[in-house]
């Protein structure tokens, strides 16, 4: 399977893009970057792909720049890879260091067509369901419970990428829960564990850089009530995807 492999970056972050360039290259990836789009400098009423009242509903937190920044430089790296001759495209934020088992992974991840989308970083360690065996002790899953959290590296096939991108907009959730969401999106939204990548020591900031704000971004208590709803929702969905995949090598 040829893979393209692309970096989201910040034009203001060169030193994460030459750190990542040069992990990347000790295994043998050249990176394609994608330049990212800053939050901040979008006024409120440039962000387009924002459906803010959905955003209330869904995630039940006002949406920050910077996740606003990040949704649209992830959905212009799909589109990338729409446009690409590559039959995939992984895509990296410029915080993460792959690891070097990556490569032979992601071949043993080729053999089959059972994924549309595969993340490998994750937040949150949940119960799961072990569908084959990959490479190197990694194991293809899907999840009973989420989010897992980070969109900070996954592969993304070329037929799949461009409808992905259609179906992400507009933004109603940040971009890492929006993206595992596959019964939503219509695409198969898998997940490899261990993940193949480490956090770098540039991590501690992001395309969101806004963490200690996060928590006073929540409404209030009474208006949570339709997230409520949605997650009870989506936790039923997710569950029952995950119980009607069959394992095919675990």
């Amino acid at each position: 399977m040829k893979i393209d492999f692309f970096v989201i970056n910040l034009d203001r972050s060169p030193e994460r893009l030459a750190a990542i360039q040069s992990e990347a290259a000790a295994l043998g990836v050249d990176l394609i970057r994608v330049p990212a789009v800053d939050g901040k400098t979008v006024a409120e009423a440039d962000q387009t792909a924002l459906d803010r009242t959905g955003f209330l509903r869904d995630h039940g937190k006002r949406p920050m720049p910077g996740e606003y920044g990040c949704y649209v430089s992830h959905v212009a790296a799909l589109r990338r890879i729409a446009a690409s001759e590559a039959e995939a495209g992984v895509v990296f934020e410029d915080d993460v260091r792959p690891l070097p088992d990556l490569l032979p992974v992601l071949d043993s991840l080729g053999e089959a067509d059972d994924w549309d989308l595969v993340r490998f970083a994750h937040h949150r360690q949940v119960k799961r369901k072990t569908l084959r065996q990959l490479a190197h002790g990694r194991e293809l899953c899907a999840t009973y419970l989420g989010p897992t959290g980070s969109a900070a590296a996954y592969i993304v096939r070329r037929e799949a990428a461009g409808r992905l991108a259609d179906a992400m907009l507009p933004m109603r959730l940040p971009y890492d829960v929006a993206l595992e969401r596959g019964w939503a999106t219509g695409v198969r939204a898998l997940d490899i564990w261990p993940d193949l990548v480490a956090f770098g020591a540039l991590s501690k900031t992001s395309l969101t850089q806004e963490s200690r704000r996060y928590g006073a971004m929540k409404l209030p208590v009474w208006r949570r009530w339709p997230t409520l709803l949605f997650r009870a929702g989506d936790l039923a969905r997710r569950i029952a995807r995950t119980a009607r995949l069959p394992r095919t090598g675990a």
